[in-house]
């Protein structure tokens, strides 16, 4: 790692008991394993949460009534953070390097594709458990933020897709960020036939990160490849 450099600035959400603090160490671990800045990360949690002094802590405002997802939306508030910024769900695992990531221009939105494209092609939609924007040139998605949106959209994902025009609006690599149980897992999974293709074989490594929507969690993982780089 490169220490010359100024830091990548990273960030994460933790809020609730969803998620055990562990996870954030693994991600700061995972992230300064695999690029080659160094990082410094932006934790968004609850104002009565520790965070140590190597990490950013950002306070949320209370919205004790929605989904945790929602509280992502809170990193578009400049208050924050000013700049390019890297957010990575809790429930990722990193398995190779991602300087690629952070070396697409910052001047678009960076987003997973939703993994619904995988039987469903011509779906535009973004996952957003991955992004790479500037907080500054996207703020207005904050600006525009409505708590009443909470009842009219699925989740931050959706809404995000929805405000930001798809000319700004870009899908990072899909063979660099996959779904762990739908393509990494067993060869990928075969939706026709409602099963893995080749059972057995465990996780490939030849994307940057793997992403675990839904369950089973990395925790709750005994595959060898998670558990080397779950840590």
């Amino acid at each position: 790692m490169d220490t010359t450099t100024p830091p990548l600035d990273c960030a994460c959400v933790i809020h609730g008991d969803a998620y055990s603090w562990g996870y954030v160490d693994r991600l700061y671990n995972m992230l300064s394993r695999n690029c080659s800045r160094p990082i410094r990360l932006h934790v968004y949690t609850e104002p009565d949460r520790y965070v140590p002094a190597h990490m950013v802590k950002h306070n949320l405002a209370s919205w004790s009534v929605f989904k945790g997802w929602w509280y992502k939306l809170q990193m578009f508030n400049t208050d924050h953070h000013v700049g390019p910024l890297l957010y990575f769900d809790l429930d990722v695992v990193i398995i190779n390097n991602i300087d690629w990531i952070w070396k697409l221009p910052a001047s678009y939105m960076w987003a997973v594709r939703d993994f619904k494209y995988l039987w469903k092609p011509t779906f535009t939609g973004i996952n957003s458990s991955i992004m790479w924007w500037d907080t500054q040139k996207y703020s207005y998605v904050w600006d525009r933020f409505d708590l009443a949106d909470v009842n009219r959209y699925r989740g931050d994902q959706d809404f995000i897709s929805d405000i930001i025009a798809p000319s700004d609006r870009f899908f990072l690599d899909t063979t660099e960020i996959q779904s762990w149980r739908w393509q990494a897992l067993d060869g990928g999974y075969n939706f026709a036939q409602r099963k893995h293709k080749t059972p057995g074989t465990g996780t490939a490594t030849n994307s940057s990160v793997l992403v675990f929507h839904g369950s089973p969690k990395p925790h709750n993982i005994s595959d060898v490849v998670i558990k080397q780089h779950w840590q």
